[in-house]
């Protein structure tokens, strides 16, 4: 297996684009919204419809646990903590971002009845069963991953609970007959013209721990192929949801290629792996030396599916990941002058002050001598770069609205 260090929560307001209103069942929350995450204009139709049903059909009374999977900005898990003050809610999801803003939002809220965790899906450890399950299903999840979530859910249930989920209208008919095939009831069907929320029950006994004893990531992997960067090949398991799962990028060709031009060695950091191509392609890369290889981003699965693949490879390679929300966060990378290679994937958050703390923290964790690339839209990589003081530029290479430069640490 592999290490996994939790770094402190991100400064949440540095992401906030704006302020809602959601009301349920008489009670309102304030919710911040970023522009990093789902719904980031005001509370999506989803999640209104399936609240409404909540409201018509469960009694809130009774409620003592609840689970919130796919938290987001906690639109679902909130509103239930602040109607029912008894219940414990625990909140998941596997973005780390939408984690800190579910904690933030419930301060916002004075709400003290919840957790948090970064998760995938129905991931355990569980503390216990619950009475309500609550999902806004994410619409390019996969069929593999549906029925999965469905397959979960209901060992979870207690003998009364019920699980809700709300999804995209087009894959009603498909969530339907799955919940059957698992084993579930369905006791309420709501619909609009673009979504459908179905309330469901377990039908029969199910075992909790054979549900969580699967493997975690057999669901979400779609293909397993060889790719090249350069003259290194490699095999890799690729997943739902995640870009690169069948060729690569245009912004992973030039950082493949730019990086890949001599042999890497020693401790090695990549923000936001991905599919795990560059790890793997760095690592495998005839006369590389790697020591340690730190996995670090937002995405539970990136991380997850890269350190999977890494793995894969064969070696007692020491590994660890890094789950956080923003890679200008203090020690995020790692400790002080400890990194020969840093690999860092933009995607920064739209009207963030992001580039002046990641060119800090990169500075940090590299030794004299160390080798920083950096790949994304060319917009993002000049903002960047624009003051290069203390760095060599070692290459620099732009293609189709994309761009990776590779600095030296002077």
């Amino acid at each position: 297996m592999w290490n996994q260090v939790n770094i402190r929560s991100v400064s949440t307001t540095d992401f906030v684009n704006r302020q809602t209103v959601c009301r349920f069942s008489g009670e309102e929350i304030i919710l911040d919204l970023s522009l990093g995450l789902f719904s980031s204009a005001g509370v999506d139709a989803g999640s209104l419809l399936l609240l409404k049903t909540i409201a018509k059909k469960i009694d809130l009374g009774k409620l003592s646990s609840i689970l919130d999977v796919g938290c987001g900005v906690g639109t679902l898990g909130l509103s239930l903590a602040k109607r029912c003050p008894d219940a414990e809610v625990f909140m998941v999801d596997r973005d780390e971002l939408a984690v800190d803003f579910t904690r933030h939002n419930a301060d916002l809220n004075r709400l003290k009845n919840i957790r948090t965790a970064s998760r995938l899906m129905l991931e355990g450890p569980h503390s216990g069963s619950y009475d309500l399950i609550l999902s806004n299903f994410p619409a390019k999840a996969g069929a593999p991953v549906l029925r999965d979530y469905l397959n979960r859910s209901l060992p979870l249930l207690k003998p009364q609970g019920t699980a809700v989920i709300v999804i995209v209208y087009t894959l009603a008919k498909l969530c339907r007959e799955l919940i059957t095939e698992e084993g579930g009831e369905i006791v309420h069907v709501d619909a609009s013209k673009q979504h459908t929320v179905f309330h469901y029950r377990s039908a029969a006994n199910h075992d909790a721990d054979s549900a969580d004893n699967k493997s975690l990531l057999q669901p979400y992997i779609r293909n397993s192929d060889e790719f090249k960067i350069k003259r290194t090949r490699y095999n890799l398991d690729t997943v739902w949801n995640i870009s690169d799962f069948d060729t690569l990028s245009w912004r992973l060709k030039l950082m493949g290629e730019l990086i890949n031009r001599e042999p890497r060695y020693g401790v090695m950091v990549f923000w936001s792996p991905g599919q795990g191509h560059l790890p793997l392609a760095v690592c495998r890369q005839k006369g590389a030396r790697p020591e340690k290889v730190i996995l670090t981003g937002r995405d539970r699965l990136e991380l997850l599916i890269s350190a999977h693949n890494l793995k894969a490879m064969g070696t007692d390679l020491p590994l660890e990941i890094r789950p956080l929300a923003d890679p200008g966060m203090e020690g995020c990378f790692g400790e002080k002058k400890s990194a020969d290679l840093l690999i860092t994937d933009l995607s920064p958050v739209p009207r963030t002050d992001w580039s002046s703390s990641l060119k800090d923290e990169a500075a940090k964790v590299l030794k004299t001598g160390g080798v920083w690339g950096i790949a994304g839209r060319s917009a993002d990589v000049a903002v960047l770069t624009k003051v290069s003081r203390g760095w060599t530029t070692l290459e620099d290479k732009r293609t189709r609205g994309w761009r990776a430069v590779v600095y030296r640490k002077n």
